[in-house]
């Protein structure tokens, strides 16, 4: 059964993800720095962590919510929405993304701590 507040947790997980690795990349880091500017490789390897953590995290609440059958499904699904999404934002407000990711990793406490409570009860 689909959980409303698993269901936000997995977008903003999985937006998140598409966020840093999009932020580790050449072409998208001038994007939102200016042209020329490219990520120090510390950070490079560290947004590449982070996004790799992320769709993992995406990964198990997907299939936390859904089960194994159609977990990975569902975690495909979440990827392909953030990823849309991330395009989008990429595309038309480059310069807002790591606004919004920031704002969007703040809120994953919360909408875990719903998801947690919704599940006990």
């Amino acid at each position: 059964m689909m959980d409303p507040f698993g269901f936000m947790l997995a977008m903003v997980l999985a937006y998140c993800a598409w966020s840093a690795l999009a932020i580790g990349m050449d072409r998208h880091y001038a994007d939102i720095h200016g042209r020329g500017a490219e990520p120090p490789a510390a950070m490079r390897r560290r947004m590449r962590r982070l996004g790799t953590l992320g769709i993992a995290l995406t990964f198990a609440v997907a299939v936390r919510m859904q089960g194994w059958t159609i977990g990975p499904v569902g975690c495909l699904g979440f990827l392909t929405m953030a990823g849309v999404l991330q395009v989008l934002s990429l595309t038309y407000v480059p310069a807002r993304v790591p606004v919004w990711s920031r704002r969007l990793l703040y809120s994953a406490p919360v909408w875990a701590a719903l998801w947690l409570l919704d599940m006990a009860a």
